[in-house]
C-alpha cells in the first residue's frame, strides 16, 4: 500500500477531531457531575424527610433523642456490670489465676494521682487479686476486641504500679475476661502472655498456659 503524506489540511483536521472528542468528553463529565449532584440532593431530601417523620412519631410517643441515647448507654452499662459480676463470682470461688493462689480479691481499685510534673493519672481496674508476692489484674469486657490486649499491657500495668505504690514491686499477671472474643483479640492476648476467661455453658473456662508475669 502506498504511504500517503499528511498535508497541512490533514493535520488541522486531526486537531479538529481531537478537540471535538475532548469537548464531548467534557460534556459527558459535566452531565455525570450534574446527575450525581442531583442524586445527592434527592438523597439528602429523603433522609431529612425520614428524620422529620421519625421525630414526629417519637414526639407523639413522648420519646426524645436524649431518651434513646440514655437507654443505649444504660444497656451498655448493664452488660458491663453483669459481665463483671459473673467473672468476679467465679474468681472469688477459685481464688486462683494462672496457677497462682491469691489471698484477696477486689473490684474497688480506682484512683486518681498527679505525677511529679503535674499530669493527672486516673484508672480503674475491674478485678484485682493479691497475695504477698503477686497481683492479678483481670479486665472484663462483654466482647473482647482486637486492641484490648495491647491496652491492658501498655496502660494497666504501669498505671497500677504508679497509682498503688505499695504493690509496685509485685509480679503482675494479666487476664482478659469476656463472653465473646474477636479472633484477633485471642491471638494478641496469647502473644502478650494474657490469660483468657470465657463463659462455656454454665461455667467459666480459664486459658492460662501462656501467662507470664510483668
Amino acid at each position: 500500500m502506498e504511504k500517503k503524506d499528511l498535508t497541512a489540511a490533514d493535520v488541522w483536521a486531526m486537531f479538529a477531531e481531537t478537540d471535538r472528542k475532548m469537548q464531548e468528553t467534557d460534556r459527558i463529565m459535566q452531565e455525570n457531575a450534574r446527575q450525581m449532584a442531583e442524586s445527592h440532593r434527592l438523597l439528602s431530601e429523603k433522609l431529612a424527610e425520614n428524620d422529620r417523620i421519625l421525630t414526629e412519631k417519637f414526639e407523639k410517643l413522648g420519646i426524645t433523642v436524649k431518651d434513646i441515647n440514655s437507654n443505649v448507654v444504660g444497656i451498655g452499662n448493664s452488660n458491663g456490670e453483669y459481665a463483671e459480676d459473673y467473672f468476679y463470682n467465679s474468681l472469688k470461688k477459685k481464688m486462683e489465676f494462672a496457677g497462682v493462689h491469691f489471698d484477696d480479691i477486689s473490684t474497688d481499685f480506682k484512683l486518681l494521682r498527679k505525677t511529679p510534673d503535674g499530669r493527672r493519672i486516673e484508672d480503674q481496674f475491674d478485678i484485682v487479686m493479691l497475695n504477698g508476692e503477686a497481683a492479678a489484674i483481670i479486665e472484663i469486657k462483654y466482647k473482647a476486641r482486637k486492641d484490648d490486649p495491647k491496652q491492658i499491657v501498655n496502660q494497666k500495668v504501669s498505671n497500677f504500679r504508679f497509682l498503688f505504690p505499695d504493690y509496685a514491686k509485685l509480679k503482675i499477671y494479666l487476664g482478659l475476661a469476656a463472653f465473646t472474643f474477636e479472633e484477633s483479640a485471642e491471638k494478641e492476648a496469647k502473644e502478650l502472655g494474657i490469660g483468657l476467661l470465657r463463659q462455656v455453658g454454665e461455667t467459666v473456662e480459664y486459658e492460662t498456659n501462656w501467662v507470664r508475669a510483668y
